[in-house]
């Protein structure tokens, strides 16, 4: 994992709101976790399943993931095959990091867009137990593929002024390993 140390008041910023993006998902996976606990408990012990559970946690879920996301963006804790860009020398190194970004970043966008359309879909549809829109459901997608869009522009700006390095996994793992 990449430690991430604010200099500049941009970057505290940012740092603080990925904070509280962690806090926020945080707490929806305790939520989660007390009604999926309270549903087990209730159906078992009382024979009364709580009926509005299963859509509380449908609607839970993906806002938790999706939250989750942004943050997993901005450390760059994401599954990476980096066998050949480790390969190359330094300055095709970082050229590689830049073009995977800009690469993430049209994705990310095209999953706003596709996100946009959808919650707009979805947006006059109800929740039948809950009584509220499914639109909130896929506004999580939304959110996130912006917030994400976001925190990569932010990363490709910091490549290009050469404040964000290659990440080198080698030097997390030496990390844990002197941790130990």
């Amino acid at each position: 994992m990449t430690v991430f140390q604010p200099k500049s008041r941009a970057e505290r910023l940012m740092g603080g709101a990925i904070y509280g993006i962690d806090l926020v998902s945080a707490l929806l996976l305790a939520l989660l976790t007390a009604v999926v606990f309270l549903e087990v408990f209730s159906r078992y012990v009382f024979s009364l399943p709580l009926v509005y559970s299963n859509e509380l946690t449908l609607l839970l879920f993906p806002w938790m993931i999706f939250i989750a996301g942004v943050s997993v963006t901005f450390h760059d804790n994401h599954l990476a095959i980096t066998f050949l860009r480790r390969k190359m020398p330094p300055k095709v190194q970082q050229g590689m990091f830049l073009i995977s970004k800009l690469i993430m970043l049209f994705f990310s966008i095209m999953m706003t867009y596709a996100a946009w359309l959808y919650t707009e879909n979805q947006a006059g549809q109800v929740m039948p137990v809950l009584r509220i829109s499914r639109g909130w459901l896929s506004t999580s997608m939304l959110i996130a593929f912006a917030l994400i869009s976001l925190v990569l522009i932010y990363h490709i700006i910091r490549i290009v002024r050469g404040r964000m390095t290659v990440p080198r996994e080698e030097e997390d793992i030496d990390a844990v390993a002197d941790d130990n």
